[in-house]
């Protein structure tokens, strides 16, 4: 099937899904066959091998190592090789024979100014960025560094291209990489309100993760369902098919004056009040929470809607699946009522 009418496909689905949260009715698409529940797992958190529980692994289908390697303006690889290698073996280690893939994510540079001016500070990121992209080295370096680690594939979370000239540079560099790849995965991350991929560019990705959170609702909760529900169709809106997106699930709260507090959610599970929110006396701030019934209601959502699978930020925030307040386990309920 040519991309444009995958896209074209992804567009109507994501009507259908619109209008019918809007008439508050049912109308599910087909579910994926095989449904994905993507972990991102920052490597400082996973340094320590208690802090990675098999179990979960009966749960997650695919991760996302995090923090432990960069690419510069040169298309250099930076890695932080202790962190990355320890946490990979404790990794690998808790995953066993299980059929679950472990891509890389590559964070790229930052750029410097001393605007206080967020668009200043992404437009200067993406002049670094640019620089990478066309440096004529990077894809060869990043497939140089999949091949010495054995990865299943690379993750790029760029946040933000926000001009059509950054976009360009970012949907050229997406397709060039892939042509390289092989048989190793491409996945992307980006923001409802951020997507102007090419179809060039859709056709590379093979996955895409929708972060629906750092958001919060007019009483302060911080990425609800409902809110979910009004924005998960814009992936296909935007022409990215939804058997490519995973919706993001945060496993932290924000305070409901969202400040730049990220309170983790295993943390404070036993804390809550009835309605999920945390009261923090040191700072008088309030944190809602998704609960183990929102997960839930957000993953059948994702399953009966069609979308490629969910995504989690981050590992080191959840209990074990094996604990009943498991925000895991209540991914895996889901999983289990609906297949």
């Amino acid at each position: 099937m040519g991309i444009l009418i995958e896209r074209i496909i992804a567009f109507f689905s994501a009507i259908t899904i619109m209008f019918a949260n809007f008439l508050g009715i049912n109308a599910p698409l087909e579910k994926v066959e095989k449904f994905r529940v993507t972990t991102y797992v920052v490597g400082t958190y996973v340094y320590s091998e208690k802090n990675i529980h098999p179990e979960d692994f009966d749960i997650v289908t695919d991760t996302i190592l995090f923090g432990c390697a960069r690419f510069d303006a040169d298309g250099n690889i930076d890695i932080d090789r202790d962190t990355l290698e320890t946490a990979l073996k404790n990794l690998r280690n808790a995953i066993g024979t299980r059929d679950v893939k472990i891509s890389v994510n590559l964070l790229g540079p930052k750029g410097t100014t001393d605007s206080p001016v967020w668009e200043d500070q992404m437009e200067v990121q993406s002049i670094e960025h640019n620089k990478a992209f066309t440096s004529g080295v990077l894809e060869d370096n990043i497939v140089a560094f999949l091949d010495k680690y054995d990865f299943d594939g690379v993750h790029f979370d760029y946040e933000y291209p926000l001009t059509n000239e950054a976009w360009k540079y970012y949907n050229d560099f997406l397709v060039s990489l892939d042509k390289k790849l092989g048989s190793y995965t491409l996945g992307v991350a980006g923001s409802d309100w951020n997507m102007k991929f090419t179809n060039a560019a859709v056709a590379a990705i093979d996955t895409f993760e929708l972060m629906l959170y750092d958001m919060s609702d007019e009483n302060g909760r911080h990425s609800t369902f409902e809110d979910m529900k009004k924005l998960a169709f814009k992936s296909g809106i935007n022409g990215m098919p939804i058997e490519k997106t995973n919706i993001g699930l945060p496993f932290y709260a924000r305070p409901d004056d969202m400040a730049a507090y990220w309170y983790s959610y295993n943390e404070y599970y036993d804390k809550l009040d009835e309605n999920g929110w945390y009261h923090c006396d040191s700072i008088n701030k309030d944190f809602w929470f998704n609960t183990p019934d929102v997960i839930q209601e957000k993953t059948d959502y994702a399953i009966n809607n069609g979308f490629g699978g969910v995504m989690i930020w981050h590992y080191a925030c959840d209990l074990p699946s094996s604990h009943e307040d498991s925000l895991l386990r209540a991914i895996g309920k889901s999983i289990s009522n609906n297949y």
